[in-house]
């Protein structure tokens, strides 16, 4: 099932030999992806990272998404230029558009591409990160062929805070932040807003490509957020939520001249209210209205006679869940209804579609146990229906090692520009014929629990069929159609650990994986074989320090394998210094030693990536 050679498994293997047990104790941490309602993740059967806020509060204040989930286990990342620009996610060696970004359960993204970028979402705004690695359509639907990254926004709280914080580093970099959080009676409430931004570096560092300017590409980001809610008891409580992100940012573009001052801009929006009911005793009723938005805007456009080119996705859900406790276990009833809208300069044949979904679940714990299995069937009013399962098992073979092994589907619908992208010259024209991607899933695992620490290691396969490609009418035509002929293969392992012992914090994660083209045996484009994390973190009295080490192995951004990207290692560190009670100093040093690498590369560009960065700054909080 998993032909993955030994120097393959070498990385992760490496990291067992940290797992040794220490006598201090934490909780079990409760995850709500993994499963749609809250899960201890030592129960789970599904491969499952955390980032909370601690560990966000380690990063840079003006470090993007993406470069955060880029040190997750199974999680790369590129980008093409400088921070703001556009980011692209690959979760287990999948493509970009095969994993489903949530907020709040929300979808967000772009339906005209297929997938949601990142860059727009300040980590301001985040509470905690949750990432489930593996095959997810029996839960969610389409996108989650290599997984779901929910981001959950940081809510009210029992006692009234504020919070302020002021930033500046390398190359105009800012970042500030404020944030207010408290309860009034049966009320909770939180109100956040920040802004950051940074001259940049040049897009293009290579003077023959056509898109070179030397000029700075930068960006600034604006955002908002608030939570209401209001406890009924026992009854269960009811709440609303909305998060704005708005970023522009600089590029560099060949057409129709290269020395335009391209710019870029970015919306990202959702709101939503939700009901959480308790009927009767042992049922969780839970209903959710929202509307999630994604804008994005090019000035100048691409087509001749146009001022700017604008695309924008609106995508309104509503659903209706219920979690039943049985007397064996838990039963998880989903009804969903999502439609999903886009507006654009550009004029396609069709502007909407809508997805009905019905799903059931049953999970169990009983003895030395694990149990989790899933069915969903989603209809789309573009192609028809799909239903998807997960079968998962665990066995917990002694108090701190459990194994577990999961089989499931997903799939991916069409973007609306593989479907109905308008016949355009020297571009090409959408596929109305198109059939979704689907794939099948396949893993096992080990995981340990004691104390603070913990050890997992996951070895998977997923054969991906009916990949979209877009190719070439004809050689030399430049215009190009997309059609279902790829297929991917990809195996691989992955292992994490993280544990305290007395003032030190340790953490690693590891990923060896071949993610390859089936049908020519290359490597998928922008995609290492090899990557990991390495980092501690030492706390004293009223202070703290750390350093990480990001390393990734080299990789290609052609089909052929020809454009080799090379591997690189990047060096960090980063501190915290109480002034008082309520003030502190932080600072972070990303890549000190200045290496110098490329996250993505065309035929004739290379794009820019920053060297050594700096942020200093200050932050105040008041409970």
């Amino acid at each position: 099932m998993f032909p993955i050679t030994r120097g393959l498994l070498a990385a992760p293997l490496a990291l067992l030999s940290l797992s040794t047990p220490i006598l201090a104790q934490d909780e079990p941490l409760v995850v709500l992806t993994a499963s749609r309602y809250p899960s201890r993740i030592n129960e789970l059967t599904a491969d499952v990272t955390v980032v909370d806020r601690e560990q966000l509060n380690q990063q840079s204040p003006s470090a993007t998404l993406g470069e955060v989930l880029g040190r997750v286990a199974g999680v790369e990342f590129s980008r093409n230029g400088g921070r703001g620009h556009v980011e692209s996610l690959y979760v287990r060696g999948s493509n970009t558009g095969h994993v489903l970004i949530l907020v709040d359960g929300l979808r967000v993204g772009s339906a005209t591409l297929g997938m949601a970028d990142v860059s727009a979402i300040p980590l301001s705004q985040i509470e905690r990160i949750e990432i489930v690695r593996g095959a997810a359509s029996a839960l969610y639907g389409t996108d989650a062929i290599g997984g779901v990254i929910q981001i959950i926004t940081r809510p009210g709280t029992e006692t009234p805070k504020f919070e302020a914080s002021l930033g500046a580093g390398s190359r105009g970099a800012y970042e500030t932040r404020l944030a207010h959080a408290g309860q009034y009676g049966h009320v909770r409430y939180a109100l956040k807003a920040g802004g950051s931004g940074e001259r940049g570096i040049n897009a293009v560092t290579n003077p023959a490509s056509w898109s070179w300017n030397p000029d700075r590409d930068g960006y600034h980001q604006r955002n908002f957020s608030g939570q209401l809610s209001y406890s009924l008891g026992k009854q269960g409580e009811i709440g609303a939520s909305l998060l704005n992100a708005r970023r522009q940012y600089r590029f560099d573009s060949s057409w129709p001249a290269a020395n335009l001052d391209w710019r870029g801009e970015q919306t990202l929006g959702s709101a939503s209210v939700y009901a959480n009911l308790r009927p009767l005793q042992g049922w969780q009723s839970s209903l959710r209205l929202g509307q999630s938005s994604d804008r994005q805007v090019t000035r100048p456009s691409a087509t001749v006679g146009q001022d700017h080119d604008g695309y924008r996705t609106r995508q309104k859900q509503i659903t209706w869940q219920n979690d039943v406790d049985l007397p064996l276990g838990r039963l998880l009833a989903v009804l969903e209804h999502l439609e999903q809208r886009i507006d654009s300069t550009a004029l396609y044949t069709q502007y909407s579609r809508h997805i009905n979904s019905a799903a059931l679940g049953w999970s169990a714990n009983t003895g030395p146990h694990r149990w989790q299995l899933n069915i969903r069937h989603d209809r789309n009013s573009q192609f028809g229906s799909r239903t998807t399962e997960t079968v998962g098992y665990g066995y917990q073979i002694a108090p701190q090692w459990r194994l577990t092994a999961s089989y499931g589907t997903a799939f991916k619908a069409p973007s609306f520009n593989d479907l109905y992208y308008p016949n355009t010259a020297f571009v090409g024209v959408g596929n109305p014929a198109l059939q979704p991607e689907q794939s099948k899933n396949r893993e096992v695992g080990l995981h340990f629990e004691q104390g603070s620490q913990r050890f997992g290691l996951a070895l998977f396969r997923n054969d991906i069929t009916n990949l979209i490609q877009w190719q070439e009418t004809f050689p030399g035509s430049w215009f190009y159609t997309p059609v279902n002929v790829g297929r991917a293969r990809i195996t691989g392992a992955t292992a994490e650990y993280s544990g305290r012992f007395g003032a030190w914090s340790l953490y690693a994660n590891a990923t060896a994986q071949n993610p390859r083209d089936a049908t020519t045996g290359r490597l998928l484009i922008r995609r290492a074989k090899r990557y990991a994390t390495l980092g501690a973190i030492y706390e004293g009295h009223g202070w703290q320090a750390g350093a990480e080490w990001k390393l990734s192995s080299q990789r290609y951004d052609d089909a052929d394998n020809t454009r080799q990207l090379g591997g690189y290692g990047t060096f960090s560190l980063h501190g915290r210094y109480a002034l008082s009670k309520e003030a502190s100093l932080f600072a972070r040093a990303d890549n000190i030693f200045d290496k110098r690498f490329e996250y993505a590369r065309s035929s004739t560009t290379h794009f820019g990536n920053a060297g050594t960065t700096l942020f200093l700054g200050i932050n105040y909080h008041l409970d």
